[in-house]
């Protein structure tokens, strides 16, 4: 027999074969071309694409803005949590506390101090009150009494011990007698002069100090217990919260909420770098699931002002993380079934440039 008639059913039984494995259908994109910037051999295919310059990249999609996380400036003992997970907060609301208990005492410290120093600072400001003038001029009036009833006897002492009538002991010690009692309405003179005259400015700005250094520790006193809380920032939904009243939360792990505007949602692209240059503001962009079905179309709204690093995990053993990507944020509208953290597929139509009527272009002047 010859070689022909031994080939022959082999060629037959091959023809069957490929007629029902069904690889001869319509051809699919292999998202594998598509992130051929990224080395990424993985199977999974995406749908045919309308246009064949299509820019597929991979994306996430997030609350409108991004997602905000929120932790305290501070470890410490959890005391309560405000928020649940899927909860909607509003702006400045607190969400969380640590334990702050000293934090709250330095703040009540630092306002009775306030408090002192503005009160110390008034008294110099205003001046003696009238009672406290009427008494100053009272204590004046019965010091120089005193001190000219003093000398008087002093006078007459020295008279009688001159007479050998006193002896000198006595009019040593009614002599001193009246030097105190001039000494003492001096004093009182002196001070009705200040009360009178009102504060020195040299008084004046010491008090204005102590109450400027007050006051800056009350606010950092409050510094200290706003470090305990978390707040929000924005308006929005709690889209993670796993810490529980009595936990001790550390700084630099888990943040304690995630926080996101889910009223608008956004998908963030990750094109790589190969493909950025094709990628504009307002292209067209269709968003596909790992099923390969279509989700919804939207609209690129902003690229990244530089490139990165690769952020979104590729699930490919061949994957490289070290691919420079630029992010592209596409704006959605009516995609009630997109959820935060979604993994999907974005299919970007890149925009051609206008190209320039041929009437348009100054014609070459020939000779």
């Amino acid at each position: 027999m010859s070689r022909e008639a031994h080939s022959l059913p082999l060629v037959l039984a091959t023809a069957v074969l490929l007629s029902g494995c069904g690889l001869h259908g319509k051809p699919n994109v292999d998202r594998t071309k598509a992130l051929a910037g990224s080395h990424v051999t993985a199977a999974v295919t995406a749908p045919d694409l309308e246009e064949p310059n299509q820019v597929v990249a991979p994306g996430v999609v997030e609350a409108w803005g991004g997602n905000v996380e929120l932790s305290p400036g501070e470890p410490g003992w959890i005391a309560k949590i405000l928020a649940s997970e899927g909860g909607r907060v509003e702006a400045r609301q607190v969400l969380a506390t640590l334990d702050d208990e000293a934090q709250r005492a330095s703040v009540d410290l630092a306002k009775a101090d306030l408090a002192e120093a503005e009160a110390t600072f008034a008294k110099t400001q205003n001046g003696a009150t009238v009672e406290e003038l009427r008494q100053a001029r009272a204590e004046n009036e019965a010091g120089q009494v005193r001190a000219e009833l003093a000398r008087h006897d002093a006078t007459r002492s020295d008279r009688l011990g001159s007479d050998r009538v006193l002896a000198p002991a006595e009019v040593e010690r009614v002599s001193a007698e009246a030097r105190v009692q001039t000494a003492i309405a001096n004093a009182s003179a002196a001070k009705l002069a200040s009360l009178e005259r009102g504060s020195r400015s040299e008084d004046r700005s010491a008090g204005r100090n102590r109450v400027v250094a007050a006051r800056a520790r009350v606010a950092l006193a409050e510094v200290g217990l706003a470090r305990r809380q978390v707040v929000a920032p924005i308006a929005g939904v709690v889209l993670l919260s796993r810490f529980h009243v009595g936990e001790f939360f550390n700084v630099g792990g888990v943040p304690l909420f995630v926080l996101g505007d889910t009223s608008s949602l956004q998908v963030r692209l990750e094109v790589d770098e190969i493909d950025a240059f094709r990628v504009k503001d307002g292209a067209p962009c269709t968003l596909y699931g790992d099923d390969n079905q279509k989700i919804v179309a939207g609209a690129v709204l902003r690229l990244a002002p530089q490139m990165g690093r690769r952020g979104l995990a590729i699930e490919s053993p061949t994957a490289r993380a070290d691919v420079r990507v630029r992010e592209v944020f596409v704006e959605v509208s009516g995609a009630s079934s997109l959820v935060p953290g979604q993994r999907v597929w974005g299919h970007v139509i890149p925009v051609q440039p206008a190209v320039q009527p041929l009437s348009a272009v100054e014609k070459p002047h020939v000779n």
